[in-house]
């Protein structure tokens, strides 16, 4: 007698996905602005994901979140704010403050995000009950228009640029968050699989071309992402440089990882010199 498997896919074209074994489906919601399903896989523990893709896992999320605030934070001249759009897993929020970031205003639009992130992620989704975190249920692009407050960092800690997240890729964009950045501050991005999602990658640099001189893609691995090379995209009103601290490794970060993540196979560079 053959046992049923049951199996999580999030496919990467008509003719590719990747697929995760799972134990048991945990929940699936439809919220006001999108799909929320998770799932207790036998490699990755808890698999959260949005609209059919995968967000996180308990086995790698240390590696995007790492690599989406450790990095910005060693090319800043100062970090003592941060301002985060989406990020409503906590897992951001929560790197942030291990740096020692004093004040951090995490804008995410969905409150489901935080409320499942808090019953099955509560190692990340603490960072909410810090003092020094300002969660802000809310749209992140209406936010960044409207605040008076500027920041040492802007971290868009977005879905794929599409549905709600689709407006954290232009131009309008853009230059209201450079006008909430201090002068040396710097923003930074999540800009897709350069191998599967092109496009994202080619949005987010012309987008951030058109409004900053000063524009960096760094990439990292990370196992359960399309292709496992992921993309980060940042800019700075100032030239963008590794200040001169004694870098604080993660289970991923270190300082061989700042210096080797800006640099980039061609195919990579090939599609950022083309967005232009």
């Amino acid at each position: 007698m053959r046992l049923i498997e049951n199996w999580f896919s999030e496919r990467y074209s008509d003719n590719l996905q990747l697929s995760f074994r799972v134990q048991d489906q945990l929940l699936s919601v439809k919220t006001d602005y999108q799909r929320i399903d998770l799932f207790n896989t036998y490699d990755f523990g808890k698999l959260l994901s949005i609209d059919g893709t995968v967000q996180l896992t308990e086995k790698d999320e240390y590696i995007y979140h790492e690599m989406i605030t450790m990095v910005p934070y060693y090319c800043t001249a100062r970090s003592e704010s941060a301002l985060i759009i989406g990020g409503g897993d906590g897992g951001a929020a929560k790197r942030l403050l291990n740096l020692g970031i004093k004040r951090i205003v995490n804008v995410e639009i969905d409150q489901n995000v935080v409320e499942i992130s808090k019953k099955y992620f509560p190692d990340l989704a603490s960072s909410f009950d810090n003092k020094n975190v300002e969660l802000i249920i809310g749209d992140g692009i209406k936010y960044i228009k409207d605040t008076n407050e500027l920041f040492d960092l802007i971290i868009i800690d977005s879905t794929d640029p599409v549905g709600p997240a689709e407006g954290l890729f232009d131009r309008n964009f853009y230059e209201n968050a450079r006008s909430k950045l201090v002068d040396d501050g710097i923003i930074v991005t999540q800009s897709g699989s350069p191998y599967y999602q092109p496009e994202a990658l080619k949005m987010a640099t012309k987008g951030m071309k058109s409004v900053f001189d000063n524009v960096k893609t760094y990439i990292a691995f990370i196992p359960t992402y399309p292709s496992g090379l992921w993309s980060f995209t940042m800019a700075s009103k100032s030239e963008i440089k590794q200040r001169k601290d004694i870098i604080k490794p993660g289970k991923y970060f270190n300082e061989d990882i700042l210096k080797g993540a800006f640099y980039l196979p061609q195919f990579v560079k090939n599609i950022i010199n083309n967005s232009i």
